[in-house]
């Protein structure tokens, strides 16, 4: 465990700005822009997006209890592989069952994120937490009413910063992947306009 105040700073907000809770904080602005989420039919599909983005992707993590004694590169690849099952199950729910189109524009984003992802890293390291913020910020952006999605973007410098101290990433590899969270949700958006 590192003593240096900056570099536990950095892992914290690392931890906390990880993918799964991230997915948590975006389908809790969906809830506030759409409080008929939680209601009827609705509730269950709301359930099953929040067990499918957030709680199994936490339980495999790079930086979930379970997986932190493995090499980083291990967890790396566990991360990717159980996101893309999740978010793939997810995804093939949201189209079957029909679900609110705010839910279906997540579940896209959340598998074209992961897939921009896994096909980039096998060329270039891009960083997984710059596309867990950017993806969430711009659907923030997006679906909350008034500028309350602005309050979000701080987050943005938050994790770059983070995944910079902490060397998990350089500067670049978290701005790139920043920028597929960014497409990828901008192109869920504009294919399903759930708005």
């Amino acid at each position: 465990m590192s003593t240096n105040p900056k570099r536990l700073l950095a892992k914290m907000i690392s931890y906390i700005c990880s993918p799964p809770y991230l997915a948590v904080l975006v389908l809790g602005g969906a809830l506030i822009a759409k409080p008929e989420l939680l209601l009827g039919a609705n509730r269950f599909h709301f359930l099953v997006a929040t067990f499918l983005l957030g709680l199994i992707p936490a339980l495999t993590a790079q930086d979930s209890i379970i997986l932190h004694r493995l090499p980083l590169a291990t967890r790396r690849k566990i991360s990717f592989i159980s996101f893309l099952f999740s978010y793939s199950i997810f995804l093939i729910y949201a189209l079957v069952q029909g679900i609110d189109p705010i839910l279906k524009t997540i579940a896209l984003s959340y598998f074209l994120t992961v897939v921009l992802l896994i096909i980039v890293n096998f060329f270039y390291k891009a960083s997984g937490h710059g596309s867990a913020v950017a993806g969430p910020v711009t659907a923030l952006n997006i679906i909350l009413p008034g500028c309350w999605g602005l309050l979000s973007i701080p987050l943005l410098a938050l994790v770059a910063w983070a995944r910079v101290t902490t060397k998990e990433h350089d500067l670049k590899q978290v701005l790139v992947g920043m920028v597929l969270g960014l497409v990828a949700t901008l192109q869920s958006f504009l294919l399903i306009k759930p708005l």
